[in-house]
């Protein structure tokens, strides 16, 4: 009888993590649907910043499909992104009944707090730092090295690679020390820990510098550097306001 039980309960289970799949599946394919019916005003969105700034006036296109990929591409990463914020939710409905009060109630903070710092990110990354790197990128003056005039002709499906690989780096990175914060924060994990795995953690940096840096060393160590460099501060600031005494 026990055994019956046993297996019932493990037919529940099972069924309910296919039912979460499905609903994971079908809000993926309504967002794809929605994004790409609202494909012109998400290009607009996204250029708005450097069009008020004059950085962009016209797009070009070079292939009569050009388009339609484009926005099938914003509609797969916008829904994609959208749905591992539902899926989190998800996977807490799954496992919530096999949790402790306070590690609901952890996880109710950790998800509250992370759907906000979502939005800050999101609008400072396309606001602030994208537009500064388009800047840049832009202003580089070849005239020393070329005896042409060199004009640039923004492409529609370049411009959105770039944004959204650029805003997919940045994002790792911020929510790489979000959460660390937060462990550190909910002493989950304790500073001194951090500090004595530092070692583990400059490894880890340098697989992350690795996986989104393209092949070229003087970019993959000016990234690491960087990471090193945000982690050092962010152990600073985490032992500043936890008042931890390490002796």
């Amino acid at each position: 009888m026990k055994k019956n039980k046993i297996i019932t309960y493990l037919q529940l289970h099972l069924f309910e993590l296919k039912y979460n799949f499905f609903i994971i599946l079908i809000t993926f394919f309504h967002l794809f649907i929605i994004s790409y019916y609202f494909s012109d005003q998400l290009i607009y969105l996204l250029v708005t910043n450097l069009l008020n700034q004059n950085m962009l006036k016209y797009f070009i296109f070079t292939n009569i499909t050009e388009i339609l990929i484009t926005n099938i591409f914003i509609s797969i990463f916008i829904s994609t992104f959208i749905t591992i914020q539902l899926s989190i939710l998800l996977i807490w409905f799954f496992i919530s009944n096999g949790l402790y009060k306070f590690e609901n109630f952890i996880f109710i903070k950790f998800y509250i707090l992370f759907i906000i710092f979502n939005f800050l990110i999101i609008n400072f990354i396309f606001t602030n730092i994208i537009p500064h790197i388009w800047n840049f990128l832009l202003n580089l003056n070849f005239t020393n090295l070329y005896l042409l005039t060199i004009y640039f002709e923004p492409k529609i499906n370049n411009y959105f690679d770039f944004i959204f690989s650029s805003f997919l780096y940045i994002f790792i990175i911020f929510i790489y020390f979000f959460f660390l914060f937060f462990l550190i924060f909910n002493n989950i994990f304790s500073i001194k820990l951090i500090i004595n795995l530092r070692k583990f953690f400059y490894l880890k940096l340098i697989i992350l510098s690795a996986l989104i840096t393209p092949p070229d060393l003087l970019n993959f160590f000016i990234i690491y550097f960087l990471f090193i460099y945000i982690f050092e501060i962010f152990i600073f600031f985490s032992i500043y306001i936890n008042k931890y005494k390490l002796s």
